[in-house]
């Protein structure tokens, strides 16, 4: 029994002198890229200067249909939509999905009203979102 217990102790004190610091470990954290969402609360405008010539951009609305990782499926979807309304169809991708967006609304009640039509067409789902649109002159 004196011979087990000296053993033991041994162990316990060798084993004690291999103990891992936190200091052992100098991790850099990682390096993410910075994504930049349109949002209609920053003064800051989206278009930058390369761009100005195109001054017919303004905040406005769309109605948004449908989002998916399959790009084809959303194509199918704009296909039998094209038949139906008359409005611009848009597919936009923003990682990691492809969304449907209809129209170009200046006003949010236009954009209400248009998506009330939308989900009269079966699509309750549908809803409004503010994005930057291009105005025809």
């Amino acid at each position: 029994m004196r011979y087990f217990l000296l053993v033991l102790f041994i162990s316990i004190g060798m084993c004690q002198s291999d103990f891992i610091k936190p200091s052992d470990f100098n991790d850099n954290p990682p390096k993410f890229p910075s994504v930049l969402l349109p949002s209609f609360s920053s003064s800051e405008s989206l278009i930058s200067d390369s761009t100005k010539a195109f001054n017919n951009f303004v905040r406005g609305y769309r109605v948004q249909v449908m989002i998916s990782q399959d790009e084809n499926e959303l194509i199918k979807l704009k296909n039998t939509l094209l038949q139906s309304l008359n409005e611009d169809i848009y597919i936009i991708f923003e990682l990691p999905n492809y969304k449907l967006r209809i129209g170009d609304f200046i006003s949010r009640k236009e954009a209400e009203s248009f998506q009330e039509k939308i989900v009269k067409l079966g699509y309750r789902t549908a809803w409004v979102v503010p994005t930057i649109i291009e105005m025809e002159i």
